[in-house]
């Protein structure tokens, strides 16, 4: 064993004895009784339970000290291992990502208990148990020792035994078990894992399986024992703050009456804390959240201003929020549902306070409250952390994508309409440094209907690797990720941000905009060093769109469109058919552009006639993520990760 090796040793064994020794804690005084007051077979079972763990968690040592180590092997068990709770409560499932062998090591606690004969731990496409791919885990004969590698049909009534096992066990005993599962297995009848969102199926039952059969029926088994997790398997390591003096500030509403509308966007200006007049870095913020499926998301915004500039104390309706506070629009940090605490890399920290930094900062906060519920109460905001001594760069966040508004429509009808969001070469040329930005951070936005995002990266004719992807994208669960390849953008560069929508089963358009029933489409990609440039987005030109009216009207004889009015009636006349979803399509993508390429203060730079600026030419296509396989994809075997197509020629599930 190395030297790294060795301090790598050390160090996970003192953290799993640290676990052990909370977790035995816990069981002794479960419920705030001593261990003393328990029934004897009661205090066997901790016992033995804390025994249990120990011997798994020795497991787990030795995986880790076989893996690749690298310059902060000695932190390894604080940042390879990633860890939540199934049912909130009790099935832990533990995890570490293996990029150098590309699989990944799970480890569930109280997956079992004395009732349960087996456990399955599964991935679906998008929750559905159709097309699922599935590892069991029985009790056979008193022994804990047998794992199944199936499939389920495409209804989901039946589960199949792989013809290839790739669910490769370590431990199962009565309370845990361990195993590993290659990223991509070359199995047509497995799911490939992704760095997007991934959907972890789980159950487990007290009736004995018929796992020995090719084919047996899929276990039926109540809400309590089985759920479905969203969740990126395959992320960054997790991220430690150095400094130990960390000061915090919390930005919150005060016992706000949420409206009873679908949709508020409700505005809170504060003014900060003495202790800003000199210059920190934020290195972590955190949502509080009151009221659970009513915030949809928040913004907290800077008042870029003069230093000295009063901006009046607000607490209500952002519609009605005083024009001086229209200067509060420099986003420092985001939530959106699914969403948690978010730490900037060691190397960086977004910039607040100093001795001309306007002591003003606007809270938004997106209500969603499609029941109109009466008389609720919300005191939601954001928690951030920051240090005062600085880190090497400033951090700055960024808006990709489509501008908010009703320029941009999803016909109805469709499986994965893609709209797509414009940072053109020619606003990066003046906007950015000419050695460029790292974009370490994504956090990717839509409404109700979107269903995959991707940012694209070009240089030239050339595409680079993408800056973010989720091909499984969920409106429910849009975390701010830390991005395990960190791209760099030169001037010159553009960036493409594209989204797609499923409106099958509407029967009119969807428009962009800012209620929940309208669209949007964003990536708010956090970077360093920091620019100017807060909003670099796009939407169809005036010109184009008028002139696509005009064809409507004259040329397909659409005569619900009045060329004088309202450019969200005009869209909603419009009787869909095929070829007429084809010529939006086809004027999205060949049309100019409207470019928002703005500074904080909404005001764009100057260099550039960005009304009916050319669009970046993109192809759409299909992604081929698999790997070059042996014997891959037989023709009486279909992959899962192949679904329907939309007739624009995207797969979208």
């Amino acid at each position: 064993m190395t030297a790294s090796g060795s301090n790598l040793t050390k160090e996970y064994t003192q953290w799993s004895q640290n676990q052990r020794s909370h977790q035995c804690r816990s069981q002794h005084y479960n419920d705030g009784n001593y261990q003393a007051d328990r029934p004897e077979k009661l205090k066997h079972r901790s016992t033995s339970r804390c025994h249990i763990n120990e011997v798994t968690w020795l497991f787990m040592l030795c995986l880790l000290v076989l893996l690749p180590l690298n310059a902060f092997a000695n932190r390894l068990s604080d940042t390879k291992l990633h860890e939540i709770y199934l049912d909130n409560k009790e099935i832990k499932l533990s995890w570490m990502v293996d990029w150098y062998k590309q699989e990944v090591l799970f480890h569930l606690q109280n997956a079992f208990n004395e009732q349960h004969r087996w456990f399955y731990l599964g991935f679906s496409k998008r929750g559905d148990i159709g097309d699922a791919d599935i590892c069991f885990f029985e009790n056979q004969n008193g022994f804990f020792n047998v794992v199944t590698d199936t499939y389920t049909s495409p209804n989901g009534k039946f589960v199949h035994k792989d013809y290839q096992q790739d669910c490769v066990l370590f431990k199962m005993d009565e309370y845990t078990l361990a195993f590993k599962r290659k990223f991509d297995t070359c199995d047509p009848s497995d799911f490939r894992m992704h760095e997007g969102t991934m959907y972890v199926m789980w159950a487990r039952g007290e009736k004995d399986l018929q796992l020995a059969d090719y084919q047996f029926p899929f276990p039926n088994v109540s809400q309590h024992e089985s759920g479905i997790q969203m969740m990126q398997l395959l992320r960054s390591d997790k991220i430690l703050i150095p400094e130990t003096d960390l000061k915090v500030v919390e930005i919150r509403l005060h016992n706000v009456t949420i409206p009873d509308k679908e949709t508020t966007y409700w505005c809170h200006i504060q003014k900060l804390d003495d202790f800003l007049v000199h210059k920190h870095h934020i290195v972590q913020f955190e949502p509080i959240i009151i009221t659970p499926g009513l915030v949809h998301h928040m913004e907290v915004f800077h008042c870029e201003t003069d230093w000295n500039a009063n901006i009046p104390l607000y607490n209500d309706d952002c519609e009605q929020m005083p024009s001086a506070a229209k200067v509060c629009s420099k986003v420092v940090a985001l939530w959106a549902m699914g969403s948690s605490t978010f730490t900037y890399p060691p190397e960086t920290g977004l910039p607040m306070g100093g001795k001309t930094y306007n002591p003003f900062i606007r809270l938004e906060v997106h209500f969603n409250n499609p029941e109109m519920r009466k008389g609720l109460v919300d005191s939601s905001g954001m928690r951030i952390k920051m240090v005062s001594q600085l880190r090497q760069f400033d951090a700055g966040v960024m808006e990709l994508g489509l501008e908010y508004t009703d320029k941009m429509a999803i016909p109805p009808g469709q499986i994965g309409f893609p709209l797509s969001g414009y940072c053109i070469a020619e606003c990066t040329e003046v906007a950015l440094p000419r050695t460029g930005i790292v974009i370490f951070g994504s956090q990717l936005h839509t409404h109700l209907t979107g269903v995959r995002v991707l940012t694209r990266h070009f240089r030239g004719a050339d595409e680079l690797r993408e800056v973010n992807r989720d091909d499984y994208y969920s409106h429910h669960f849009q975390e701010m990720r830390n991005l395990r390849y960190k791209p760099r953008v030169l001037p010159g560069d553009a960036l493409v941000t594209t989204c797609y929508y499923n409106t099958v089963g509407k029967d009119n358009c969807t428009l962009g905009g800012f209620s929940i029933s309208d669209e949007m489409c964003v990536n708010y990609i956090h970077y360093y060093p920091a620019t100017k440039l807060e909003v670099c987005k796009s939407s169809v030109s005036e010109e184009t769109l008028e002139n696509y009216f005009v064809y409507m009207k004259k040329k397909e004889h659409q005569h619900g469109v009045h060329l004088s009015g309202a450019r969200s009636k005009n869209y909603e006349s419009i009787k869909w058919t095929q070829p007429r979803v084809d010529q939006l399509y086809t004027m999205y993508i060949q049309e100019p552009l409207s470019m928002q390429c703005n500074k904080s203060d909404n005001t764009r730079f100057q260099g550039y006639q960005w009304e009916n600026a050319p669009v970046t030419p993109v192809q759409i296509k299909i992604p081929m993520h698999r790997k070059l396989c042996p014997n891959y994809n037989p023709l009486w075997l279909k992959p899962l990760d192949r679904g329907e197509c939309d007739l624009l020629g995207e797969c979208i599930y």
